[in-house]
Parts: C-alpha cells; structure tokens; sequence
C-alpha cells in the first residue's frame, strides 16, 4: 500500500506543477511589454523548477497536451521568432489546452444530470 501512495503522491506533484508552468507562462505573457530575452530567461527559470520534479507517464488527454505545450515553449526559446509571434502561439496554445479541459468537464456534468433526469 506505501508503494501505491508514493505514486499517486508523485503523479499529483507531476500533474500539479504542469499546470503551474502552463499558468506561469501565460501570466508572464500577458504582461505588459513582452520581449523575447526576457521570455528565454523565464522560461530556464521555470524550466528548473519543473526539472525538480519527477516525471511520470501520465496517461490522460488533458495532461498530455500540456506536456506537449511545454515541448513547444522549449522550441520557442530556441527559435528565432519574433515577440509577437511568440506571445500569440503561446496565448493560442494555452487558450486551446484550457478550453479542451473545460469542455471536458463540461461534458461530465452534462452526462451526470442526464442520468439523474432518467431517474
């Protein structure tokens, strides 16, 4: 049972630190006036903080695109694009990652009060 526990410890760290890069780099881009050296120092900052953490498979849709979302804020830092290109791909990706979460729980709720309905 103790081995069951740390896993489900390191999954809820793993998951719970994803979603706190996804939302330290939208509140970064958000800001004001956005420059491209300033993004690339942020996102190393935030890139040791995730390193911190052990990664673990996560074998949900939700938790996959954010990792795929943090693959694509790496191969931004990386490329030679301009600032505003960068900020709208990153506001872009983030807006579709959050509305894929919502929709989803939308969907529960949906399919809860149908079932409940029938009763």
């Amino acid at each position: 049972m103790d081995e069951k526990r740390k896993e489900k410890y390191l999954q809820t760290r793993y998951k719970r630190e994803l979603e706190r890069y996804l939302n330290r780099v939208v509140n970064f881009v958000q800001q004001g006036d956005f420059a491209k050296e300033a993004f690339d120092g942020f996102i190393e900052r935030v890139e040791s903080k995730l390193s911190q953490v052990e990664r673990i498979p996560l074998y949900n849709d939700y938790f996959e695109k954010l990792e795929k979302f943090i693959e694509m804020v790496r191969g931004l830092k990386e490329s030679e694009m301009e600032s505003d290109e960068v900020r709208s791909r990153v506001l872009h990706e983030a807006n579709q990652i959050r509305k894929s979460k919502r929709k989803k729980s939308y969907n529960r709720k949906e399919l809860k009060q149908r079932i409940d309905d029938e009763f």
